[in-house]
């Protein structure tokens, strides 16, 4: 249901909240300060946020995530009426975890900032998902299951590339081979791919084409095969392990595709490196 002023966002005893709002035409937003740090993905419309201690508007269009530190007074105004995606966590989680205060430090150089669109977003919007539905639930380890969301969200968010495609078909592509990047191991297909991005296999394939230089198979395939390769050179992992580690259940199929790539099978490429 649309609202016409911020949602009241408390954090539970584990320190993580993911919550959504839907900003009526008549939004409208004071100047605040909270005591949490807070991820605004925006999933349609657009916003500006104006931090009134550096003064300078960040303006965010859908597919882009604002990044708001604790204690930073600012307030929001709707350019398009929006659809915000929040994830809120207490100061305390980084002050445990020196990885991931740096990681918000990257984030946040001048405690607040704006990440624009880019291949992040997908994997964003199923770990929100994810996020919701541990929320919403009681199952064990909920709030350790809060918690790793929240952290593959600051993660997904860092790695996003300083520059984001113009064309929305491009971007969509983009999106996709971002996920398949950290995701590559999981039962990807084109078909699935194509689902992903919004478009027939014909246009995906040509952009998917010109932005990786490879076809859909054989991309995902030297993606599997690379970490396979690196699985086994690390010493600590089994032909058979290191094939289902990146996403292969036959392992007839695998030693193919690993002699293709390779020149040899696994035991002799292993020998030799």
């Amino acid at each position: 249901m649309p609202v016409l002023r911020p949602i009241l966002v408390r954090l539970p005893p584990g320190g993580v909240a993911f919550a959504e709002s839907v900003h009526g035409p008549g939004f409208r937003m004071a100047e605040r300060a909270d005591a949490f740090h807070k991820l605004i993905y925006v999933l349609q419309g657009s916003v500006e946020l104006i931090p009134t201690e550096f003064g300078r508007p960040l303006s965010a269009r859908a597919g882009s995530v604002l990044c708001v530190a604790a204690g930073v007074r600012h307030r929001i105004a709707d350019r398009e009426p929006p659809t915000l995606l929040l994830l809120c966590f207490a100061p305390e989680l980084l002050e445990r975890d020196t990885p991931l205060q740096k990681l918000w430090g990257i984030l946040t150089p001048g405690r607040a900032a704006v990440r624009a669109g880019g291949a992040w977003g997908p994997r964003f919007e199923g770990l929100w998902r994810a996020g919701i539905a541990e929320q919403a639930g009681d199952r064990p380890g909920r709030d350790v299951a809060l918690r790793a969301a929240a952290e593959n969200i600051l993660v997904a968010v860092a790695r996003s590339p300083a520059d984001a495609p113009a064309d929305a078909a491009t971007q969509r592509v983009a999106a996709v081979v971002g996920e398949i990047a950290g995701t590559f191991y999981e039962p990807w297909s084109l078909e699935r791919a194509c689902r992903r991005a919004g478009m027939s296999r014909r246009h995906f394939s040509k952009l998917f084409r010109a932005q990786t230089g490879k076809s859909f198979l054989d991309h995902l395939t030297t993606l599997r095969l690379d970490h396979a390769a690196a699985l086994l050179r690390d010493n600590r992992h089994s032909i058979i392990g290191a094939a289902f580690s990146s996403g292969y259940g036959d392992l007839s199929h695998f030693y193919r595709l690993f002699r293709a790539r390779f020149g040899q099978p696994p035991r002799a490429w292993l020998e030799k490196n």
